[in-house]
């Protein structure tokens, strides 16, 4: 099969030069996969960088949930940098940081949002170009929105591209959510 996302080089290897949105969610997938063979949890999977010098980013967590330590990570490390290897997405060039997602962790999928309901976190929104950010409770999520205990929502926010207030509950599209990390106080 051609894969129009890789090239040949002089000795023979193939590597990716140009990735779609589509490539990385693959990758990520098969991460994911993977850890959860080596008993860990994918959290967050971040790749920057351009050419052959790529830099891949892992959060993992156990899989029941707990923090990994150092001793985790330079364990799965080689075996991370492996796999990756073997999907032709990584080389001598590459680099690889693999790490706690740390107490203000991401929250991106469903399980993360049903793990931390009831948990302070802080919303970023973007909304015709604004970021905007709310700090609350995390009361309930679904496909469809996000809903937040706060202590209220900013009046020229209430009405604006779904987004509602009732009841000190602040529901949010999740097509207007940027990103939710657990909020540390301190």
């Amino acid at each position: 099969m051609y894969d129009i996302a890789a090239a040949t080089f002089l000795d023979g290897a193939r590597w990716p030069f140009v990735w779609t949105m589509l490539d990385l969610i693959e990758l990520e997938e098969r991460l994911g996969e993977f850890l959860t063979e080596n008993s860990f949890g994918l959290v967050d999977f971040q790749v920057t960088g351009s050419g052959r010098g790529r830099t891949f980013r892992l959060f993992v967590e156990r899989k029941d949930g707990s923090p990994v330590d150092l001793n985790d990570c330079a364990a799965l490390s080689p075996r991370v940098k492996l796999f990756l290897k073997s999907n032709l997405v990584f080389n001598d060039d590459s680099s690889l940081l693999l790490s706690s997602p740390g107490v203000d962790r991401l929250l991106k999928r469903d399980v993360d949002f049903e793990r931390f309901a009831g948990s302070d976190v802080t919303v970023s929104l973007r909304i015709e170009g604004r970021k905007l950010t709310l700090a609350g409770e995390l009361a309930a999520c679904d496909n469809e929105s996000l809903k937040l205990r706060t202590n209220g929502l900013p009046p020229a926010l209430d009405g604006e591209m779904g987004i509602a207030a009732s009841d000190g509950v602040v529901s949010l599209p999740r097509r207007l959510v940027k990103e939710v990390r657990l909020r540390v106080e301190g």
